[in-house]
Formats: structure tokens, C-alpha cells, sequence
């Protein structure tokens, strides 16, 4: 009688060390949502489509205070201009240039790095930095697009910026998941209106078109935390089954 009460209880024991090495282990949680936040930039500096000058003044924390010039008279473009009569342009570094319309992530703060290409031999002291609401948001009581200043008139000498798109949105609107936004980044001095004229070794008007998207990263993957390292959690542990069958199979080697 003993002799075959163990061999069930060794076949037992058997069964329950298979299944608990077959038990799948922790899955992995997915990259995180950063991953996908820094995509982006153009650095073609296209011609926006819209010459409207008509926008909102936002003086937030990151802004100097606005320039008399900046949307009025045009600079004089008989100095320092470049040899071949073409434009400065701005080359984009951070987020990337390799994606033409980049994708921004709501209420976080957005990090820009550029350079200038060869073309610009006189570069700006300040710079102004506007966005544009998709179509179909008009100036109050206008069919205008409506414009935003992000920064204005700011000094850039390390050519970078970060945009905070909680606290320099529109006033009285939110930056919403979507397609269709506009960012320009313009030469202070020049202005505005002036700023797609071409002015020899100055900055021509740079625009990108982005998308704003919502993370919903702490909502999916099964629950799994935003951070969770698969690496660092601890092992699965035995059914408590498998524990009873153990503590059956002590015994009954032990008699």
C-alpha cells in the first residue's frame, strides 16, 4: 500500500513541477509612452499658406517683453547678406527631422533644438515663436485663423526652446488631440508680415504642420504600471496545490 501511495504521490509531484515551469512568466510591459512622444520635425522651412498677420499677444514666463519692430517695418537687407541672395534657414535637430509632421503629446512640455544652414549669415538675436489653431477655430467674430504666441521675442543663443502646452496654449482654449496644428518660428527683427519676404542671409519663416495626442499609456497594457521593470519583480511563486502536493510527497517518502 505504501509503495503505491507514493508512486501517486511522485507522479503527482511530477505533474505539478511541469505546469509550474510551463506557467508563463510576468509580460513585459510596453516601452514607454516617451518612446513614441519624440518624433517630428521638417526642416524644409515651407511657406505657410496664410499671410494673415492677425494673432494674440500671450506674454507668458518664457517671453521677453514684445519688440516695437516685431511686425512692423522692414530690415534693410543691403549688409551682411549672403553671397548667393538666398534666405537663412532653420534646420531642425530636436525632436528629429526625419518626420515631416510631428506628433505632440498634450499637456507636456515639448523640447526644440535647431541649427541654421549655411545660408544664414546674420542670425537673430530674438526670435518669435507662433502656433495655429487647426481649421475650423477662428479669431472671435472673424473667419481668421486663429494664431497663438508661444514665445516672443525671446533670445535663443543655445538655438532651443521648450513649450509648455498647458501654459502657452490660446488664451481660453486647450491644445486637444488632433490634426492640423501649425508651429512658425520667425526672426524677431523682421516681423511677421515680412517674415516669408526673402532677405539675403536672414531668417526665412519656418513652419511645421503637428498632431497632439492624448497618452493613454497608464489606462492600457493589462494594468501594468507606467515604469514597471519585468527584470526587477519577483518570481511567480507555486499554486498552493502544487505546496499541498509537496508536503503529501515528504510525507510519504518519509513513511
Amino acid at each position: 500500500m505504501v509503495p503505491a501511495f507514493r508512486r501517486i504521490a511522485l507522479s503527482a509531484l511530477f505533474v505539478c513541477a511541469i505546469v509550474a515551469l510551463l506557467q508563463p512568466g510576468t509580460a513585459a510591459a510596453e516601452p514607454d509612452a516617451h518612446a513614441k512622444r519624440q518624433l517630428t520635425l521638417n526642416a524644409g522651412g515651407a511657406t505657410p499658406t496664410s499671410d494673415s498677420g492677425f494673432g494674440i499677444s500671450l506674454n507668458n514666463g518664457n517671453s521677453d517683453s514684445p519688440s516695437k519692430t516685431s511686425s512692423g517695418s522692414k530690415p534693410s537687407s543691403s549688409s551682411s547678406g549672403s553671397s548667393n541672395g538666398q534666405p537663412g534657414r532653420i534646420v531642425m535637430k530636436t525632436p528629429p527631422r526625419a518626420i515631416e509632421s510631428p506628433l505632440f503629446e498634450a499637456a507636456s512640455e515639448v523640447k526644440l533644438q535647431w541649427d541654421y544652414d549655411d545660408n544664414m549669415k546674420k542670425p537673430p538675436s530674438q526670435i518669435t515663436i507662433r502656433g495655429q489653431m487647426p481649421s475650423g477655430y477662428f479669431e472671435p467674430g472673424t473667419t481668421k485663423p486663429l494664431y497663438w504666441y508661444i514665445a516672443q521675442n525671446i533670445s535663443a543663443p543655445n538655438k532651443m526652446y521648450t513649450w509648455n502646452t498647458i501654459t502657452q496654449s490660446p488664451p481660453g482654449y486647450t491644445l486637444r488631440e488632433g490634426t492640423g496644428y501649425k508651429l512658425f518660428i520667425i526672426d524677431s527683427s523682421i516681423g511677421w508680415d515680412n517674415s516669408t519676404h526673402v532677405y539675403p542671409g536672414k531668417l526665412f519663416q519656418f513652419m511645421l504642420p503637428f498632431s497632439m495626442y492624448n497618452s493613454r499609456y497608464a489606462q492600457t497594457n493589462d494594468g501594468v504600471p507606467k515604469g514597471y521593470n519585468p527584470n526587477a519583480a519577483a518570481r511567480p511563486t507555486m499554486s498552493r496545490v502544487c505546496i499541498a502536493v509537496l508536503v503529501v510527497t515528504v510525507v510519504a517518502l518519509v513513511l
